[in-house]
């Protein structure tokens, strides 16, 4: 008999007599086995040194030291995103991004897309490119003696992208495809809805179309890169194993001769949202699988002015406001223990979770909670969401739940400092939330110094029961009924004739 064979006869007989109840009672009982290891004691989290400086024309360097292991994560973060797209032409800032990965002119001789990603893989890497509302990042995570190559394709890709015809029409074909697409899953479409409705007419509210996206030439993302690619609104971020000379000596070696234009710089346009009147809207889906279900609420906005310029006072109070806005949300629906997940999920297994976030934008900001689930229960799962904002407003989260739900937002904090990629990505959302490097060793101390007070009175400047906006996408053959006699004012709109354009989001309803 083989090995495997006699190991496994054992183990059978075991399972058989387990389940007959056969097996002696000193099995049950051995030591170490019958309950669980005592927890160790509480480590304090050590955040390494982030330290910043700036080039002479104006790039930024922000250097972080992890020396376990020859890695580093080079992060370009761009100061630049979909709210600077021109009214008209949403998806411009997120075609031009992407268009830097899409082959890179040297001299006289233009580098293919296809020639380019096998110069990254080449160096035992991906290429991490993408955008958001107000920021947009280009990066990969290497071997530390590959990191001075890296950053000479990084930097082509940064200053002399090719742009040409056929990759820009590539990329727009796509674009458009994906658009389309995401107009079949309830979810994607649950999202552009509420985005719409909670930001209106401010440049977040603004989403790309097939519409928008066909307007957009080549020209224009040319246009975009001579207008935001410039040093003094890129910062470059590296995190792992390299030192703070080591870094300037190759930000200055491929950066140092990158001149910023005499042109002023883009100023990011009012971000204030403009919601629409209508307060819940449902969407006939025909065909689709499941109910999506969204409910928003108003969130504390960051202030439009960065921490670092604020006086110390408001400063503290800023910092205060959005680490509680942060716990808040924590409670709320963060985790598998979340309040809308114990209640949607774990009590009624109306969906396979229910999670909430925060889109944050200077001047403006938005709680959302969401959920997939039947049809026939959609607006139950709407009616449990919306009761959860609202408890959040009226009672004190209990200490011992606080305690808990802290510390999933501290635990989260620190597995960033696990990897060079976490360490970077630390970075860049101080800086983009303009807060100094150096005073994120302080965030677990913020945290730790919230109640249950402090979340309940955020709650309840934010989250009253009027300023609640609810979207549904359903189809209304399985469960429109219900949904139309629960929300009887309700917006009632199909699928097809959504128009995100529109203030009215239906088509032909523009003012």
């Amino acid at each position: 008999m083989s090995a495997l064979g006699t190991l496994w006869r054992p183990a059978v007989q075991a399972a058989l007599a387990a389940a007959l109840g056969l097996l002696p009672c000193w099995v049950a009982a051995q030591v170490g086995f019958d309950s669980p290891p005592r927890p160790a004691s509480p480590q304090a989290l050590e955040l390494p040194e982030f330290k910043q400086s700036r080039l002479p024309n104006g790039l930024g360097l922000a250097v972080v030291e992890r020396h376990r292991q020859p890695l580093v994560t080079a992060t370009f973060l761009l100061q630049t995103g979909a709210v600077y797209d021109p009214p008209g032409k949403a998806g411009l800032a997120e075609l031009s991004v992407a268009m830097m990965g899409k082959g890179v002119q040297r001299g006289a001789v233009a580098v293919p897309a296809a020639e380019l990603a096998a110069a990254v893989e080449a160096l035992g890497t991906q290429l991490e490119i993408g955008s958001g509302a107000r920021s947009s990042q280009l990066g990969v995570t290497v071997a530390s003696n590959r990191l001075d190559a890296s950053l000479g394709l990084l930097a082509e890709m940064l200053r002399s992208p090719s742009l040409s015809e056929e990759e820009f029409a590539r990329m727009q074909a796509q674009a458009a495809d994906a658009l389309k697409l995401g107009r079949s899953d309830p979810a994607q479409l649950a999202a552009q809805v509420a985005r719409r409705l909670y930001w209106g007419e401010s440049p977040q509210g603004r989403q790309a179309t097939p519409a928008t996206l066909a307007r957009i030439q080549l020209d224009d993302v040319r246009a975009f890169h001579r207008l935001h690619l410039r040093p003094d609104r890129v910062t470059l971020i590296l995190a792992g194993d390299i030192d703070p000379a080591q870094a300037r000596a190759l930000a200055d070696k491929h950066f140092g001769k990158w001149r910023a234009p005499r042109t002023a710089l883009p100023q990011m346009p009012a971000l204030a949202p403009k919601p629409l009147a209508t307060k819940t809207v449902l969407v006939d889906l025909p065909g689709a699988g499941q109910s999506a279900v969204l409910v928003m609420a108003p969130a504390a906005a960051p202030s439009p002015v960065p921490l670092a310029q604020l006086q110390p006072e408001t400063q503290a109070l800023e910092v205060v406001t959005q680490q509680a806005n942060a716990l808040a949300n924590t409670v709320l629906g963060v985790g598998y223990s979340s309040r809308i997940n114990q209640e949607v999920r774990i009590k009624r297994g109306l969906s396979y979770g229910a999670a909430s976030g925060i889109d944050a934008l200077p001047g403006g900001a938005v709680l959302i909670t969401s959920a997939q689930t039947k049809h026939e229960s959609a607006g139950e799962v709407a009616a449990l969401m919306q009761q959860e904002i609202r408890r959040m407003a009226a009672e004190r989260v209990p200490d011992p739940e606080l305690v808990a739900r802290r510390a999933v937002l501290i635990g989260e904090f620190g597995r960033q400092l696990e990897t060079t990629a976490g360490l970077a990505g630390m970075a860049a959302d101080g800086l983009i939330r303009g807060r100094p490097l150096a005073e994120l060793s302080r965030v677990p101390e913020e945290l730790a110094a919230l109640d249950g007070e402090s979340t309940r009175l955020l709650a309840s400047r934010h989250w009253q029961a009027e300023r609640l906006r609810t979207v549904i996408v359903a189809d209304f053959k399985q469960g429109g009924l219900a949904l139309r006699q629960q929300f009887p004012d309700a917006l009632l709109l199909k699928a097809e004739e959504i128009d995100l354009a529109s203030p009215t989001l239906k088509r032909g309803g523009r003012k």
